[in-house]
Parts: structure tokens; sequence; C-alpha cells
């Protein structure tokens, strides 16, 4: 596996642990919303880092243009739903 793909699944690892530590401190208040998701996030960090094969780049990058596209559809509809007429 080269450097750079070392680089970018330690700096994707860090960053869903960055996500269960922020949506952990999250919990306390609204542990009934905010749970599934801590604990999605938390099987994604595990499942990112212990995909340390060639394929694992390949499939995250995969998985983060599905990410964005389903993102952009949340926002769009969000946005319509926000401003629609009454």
């Amino acid at each position: 596996m080269e450097i750079q793909e070392k680089d970018t699944l330690f700096l994707m690892t860090l960053a869903a642990f960055g996500s269960v530590l922020a949506s952990g401190l999250a919990v306390i208040l609204q542990w009934n919303i905010v749970l599934p998701l801590t604990v999605a996030v938390f099987l994604l960090m595990i499942l990112t880092y212990m995909l340390n094969k060639k394929g694992a780049i390949h499939f995250t990058e995969n998985a983060e243009n599905w990410a964005m596209i389903i993102t952009l559809l949340a926002f769009i509809a969000s946005f319509i739903y926000l401003y629609r007429p009454t």
C-alpha cells in the first residue's frame, strides 16, 4: 500500500473518531436522537481502520461519493421543505 493511501486512511479514521467524540458529547442531553448516530459512526470508524488492504481506499472513495450525493439530496430536500410556499 502506498504511503499516501495509508495517510488518507489514517485521516479518515481520525475524522471518524472526531465524529464519535462530538456525538458522544451530544448524546448526554439528546440520547434518543444521537445514540444511533454515535453507534453507526463508531462502527464506521472500526470498519475504516480494519480495511487496511488495497481495495479499502477504492471502497471508501466510492462510499464518500455516495455519501456526498445523499447529503446534497438531503440539503436540496430540506431547503425545498423550508422555503416551500404556504
